[in-house]
């Protein structure tokens, strides 16, 4: 018996108990109002780096988790149970074979991030950061087909098996931002024109997809790509990582303010879960991602 059930059996149990002991006193003596303490709310974080909160710095282990990504500063405002699962450099397999472990049907929310590592995120990205613009949009059309033909059907069955495992939590989906606002700023880029158009419209494409399989699903669709419009890699207020030539799995991810202000209020309010009043506990998975390079852009070599 989990917990949750154990607390509400013995609520369950009290409130008779309660009501004859109040029966054995004075009849004048008024009865007082039960106390009702709320379960914890339940949340379960699936995904990939932008789900971990890449970027974000702070990291709690080999995944790259950080409180500071959308799923902590959520848990954290909302007093959440957090069960920590999103690693970085997983793909929908590995959320669908790696991290629905904790979800049952007392999971309360669930919310995922997946898609961008089986399109091959990475590799188009480090393809693009070299001079040949030919090779770069090849990769992105590569990824397109991907995202047109594969990914719809794998991201069906995920969501179906979050479904089945998690039948009374409330679901979110959302997907990734556009990188680019047409200008290249590091000396560590060459990105053409043509490159970062391709690059942005592949971030719709596989927005569109996501949203229509969440759709499928009967799950709740949180879109990232308005609040971030303005503030895109090179941008005055970027919140989004430039190429790094240091921490290189951080790049193309978002900053802590990108987390905090691009995905957290979008998140939060297709979530529409109050907070608790309490304190956020969390747990961790272990590395859930099958992908030893966790997703990242290779700045060199």
């Amino acid at each position: 018996m989990s917990k949750r059930t154990l607390l509400r059996a013995v609520a369950a149990l009290s409130v008779p108990l309660l009501g004859a002991a109040l029966a054995s006193t004075a009849a004048a003596a008024p009865k007082p109002k039960p106390v009702v303490t709320a379960s914890p709310v339940e949340y379960v974080a699936l995904g990939d780096s932008y789900a971990a909160g890449v970027g974000a710095g702070s990291y709690l282990d080999s995944c790259y988790r950080s409180l500071k990504g959308y799923p902590g500063l959520i848990a954290a405002a909302g007093g959440y149970t957090l069960d920590f699962q999103a690693c970085s450099g997983a793909t929908v397999n590995d959320v669908q074979t790696k991290q629905l472990g904790p979800l049952d049907d007392e999971t309360d929310l669930v919310t995922i991030t997946v898609g961008g590592n089986d399109i091959g995120f990475a590799a188009t990205l480090t393809t693009c950061l070299g001079l040949n613009t030919t090779a770069c949009l090849n990769a992105v059309a590569v990824a397109n087909t991907k995202i047109n033909t594969e990914l719809p059907g794998k991201l069906d069955t995920l969501f179906g098996a979050v479904k089945g495992q998690a039948p009374n939590a409330r679901v979110v989906v959302t997907a990734y931002p556009k990188l680019f606002n047409g200008k290249d700023c590091s000396i560590l880029t060459s990105f053409t024109s043509a490159e970062m158009t391709a690059l942005n419209n592949g971030a719709l494409n596989l927005a569109t997809k996501v949203s229509e399989a969440a759709a499928r699903a009967d799950f709740a669709y949180a879109d990232v790509v308005p609040p971030f419009v303005g503030h895109a890699v090179c941008d005055r207020s970027p919140w989004i990582r430039n190429a790094q030539l240091f921490n290189q799995f951080e790049s193309f991810h978002p900053n802590a303010t990108g987390y905090l202000s691009g995905y957290k209020p979008v998140v939060t309010a297709k979530l529409a879960t109050a907070a608790t009043g309490g304190s956020m506990t969390v747990t961790t998975g272990g590395i859930t991602s099958s992908d030893t390079s966790r997703g990242t852009v290779r700045t060199l070599g």
